[in-house]
């Protein structure tokens, strides 16, 4: 399941990055996300934290790797656990702002005919997920 969305926020492009390369603001800002712990730093910068999701009243358990880490324009997770893909998130210059991309492109590991039977339903909760997730950065950071 993939889905992006994007935002512009009034806020330098740094500083928006600042944010989100903590791992709890992500906890802060995604409604589905009911709690992020930093594990450690890697290497390349990017945070190991892990996390719990929850969707359909089920909860999700498990680890993101930032596996690309460029400040300030972009961060990727790599996502395992009870769901395994990616998460990207980009940040571009913008009208005095800061242009935000979310991508995720992620598995919930479900049996193949629930999978089916759900994916329209997950894949519009996906969107909107996104969409208030960054409804939510914005509001954040602007207040």
């Amino acid at each position: 399941m993939e889905a992006s969305a994007e935002t512009v926020v009034d806020r330098p492009r740094r500083a928006v990055f600042e944010f989100m390369d903590v791992p709890e603001n992500q906890a802060r800002i995604s409604p589905r996300l009911s709690t992020v712990e930093t594990v450690g730093v890697l290497d390349g910068g990017g945070k190991h934290a892990r996390y719990v999701y929850r969707l359909f009243g089920v909860s999700f358990d498990g680890e993101v790797r930032g596996v690309e880490h460029d400040p300030p324009e972009r961060v990727v997770f790599e996502l395992t656990g009870d769901i395994e893909g990616r998460l990207e998130w980009r940040f571009d210059d913008a009208d005095g702002g800061t242009r935000v991309t979310y991508t995720a492109d992620y598995d919930l590991g479900l049996p193949r005919v629930v999978g089916r039977l759900v994916a329209p339903l997950a894949a519009r909760l996906n969107r909107r997920e996104l969409e208030r997730t960054l409804e939510n950065l914005e509001t954040r950071l602007s207040g």
